[in-house]
């Protein structure tokens, strides 16, 4: 019994000593960052701009592939099945993570992942043409409301941040049963309707809303644009959480039950390639706004994002 029990005690001093070293020897082999889109597209470019610098900060190998279809969710089933052992990570937008496993069915939801950290996050804009006699949002509230059925506002697609971000503002200014909703193939499409009078109102990115000539009018944000400063913020004309707050954003994510400390390592290194000036160059290049989280925050943030995205999800009748 007594060797047995010196026997049984060593080889638990044995695992206790091996694991923290487990640990640091992490990552041992290449990380993988799946894109759920087509190469050469915004967020693969984004992605890959970052991988270099957070393979640098991880010390290890980092490649990014990739794997499109079903607006993200081909991807993000495919990843959710994997070991979560740290080096199978995906790069999910706001819609893939918690628009899509609410609108479809897929074999993922909100106790899928272990956030790891957040890269990039823009607020969203409503705007309208210029020169159509709409300068406020209050200006298109009063304009709605005297003429229900004439007015239109485009989306990229049903279920798209541009349609979200459209429904939340007519939905919280109490007037989404007198507007129409003309979706698109793509922002490309809606903007150039825009452009040609063919739908009146559209809600994207800051970026975007400066590829034509029109006219802000709220920003779904905690606080104003520093380039936009007299644009209102959602919460100041009205509308009440959680529609008040729309975020373009994206991040890591691993499958769930992959270990703490390995959460913890990879949400440090990015961190650290967040805030290099390699990327940081990269991010102005192409007007990207960063915004990192570490893990907890990541997940904090998601999970209200989730619920919060309900609510507009229900609006928009998808």
């Amino acid at each position: 019994m007594k060797l047995t029990t010196k026997i049984v005690n060593a080889l638990a001093l044995t695992f206790l000593a091996a694991a923290p070293v487990a640990a640091q020897e992490f990552p041992e082999r290449p990380i993988n960052i799946v894109v759920p889109f087509n190469a050469g597209g915004g967020t693969d470019l984004l992605v890959r701009g970052f991988a270099a610098h957070f393979a640098e900060a991880v010390g290890g190998d980092v490649f990014v592939s990739n794997m499109a279809g079903g607006s993200g969710t081909v991807a993000a089933a495919a990843l959710a099945g994997q070991r979560p052992s740290g080096y199978q990570l995906g790069y999910w937008s706001v819609t893939v993570a918690t628009v899509q496993p609410q609108i479809k069915d897929v074999p993922y939801g909100i106790d899928s992942w272990e956030p790891i950290c957040s890269v990039a996050a823009s607020p969203t804009m409503l705007f309208t043409n210029k020169g159509n006699g709409i300068e406020t949002i209050e200006d298109a509230k009063a304009a709605i409301e005297a003429e229900p059925g004439k007015y239109l506002f485009g989306s990229s697609g049903p279920g798209a941040m541009t349609h979200l971000t459209t429904v939340a503002a007519f939905e919280g200014l109490g007037v989404i049963d007198k507007i129409k909703h003309l979706p698109f193939q793509g922002s490309g499409p809606a903007l150039q309707a825009m452009a040609a009078g063919t739908i009146q109102f559209f809600g994207d990115t800051e970026i975007l809303m400066q590829r034509g000539d029109f006219t802000p009018l709220v920003i779904f944000a905690d606080e104003r644009s520093a380039a936009y400063p007299d644009v209102p913020t959602a919460t100041e004309v009205g509308i009440a959480p959680p529609l008040n707050e729309l975020y373009l954003w994206g991040g890591l994510f691993a499958p769930a039950e992959t270990p703490a400390d390995v959460v913890q390592k990879l949400s440090d290194a990015c961190g650290t390639a967040v805030a290099s000036d390699g990327f940081a160059a990269f991010a102005a290049d192409t007007q990207t706004t960063l915004k990192y989280r570490d893990s907890a925050e990541f997940d904090a943030f998601y999970r209200a994002q989730y619920d919060g995205n309900t609510a507009i999800i229900e609006a928009a009748g998808l």
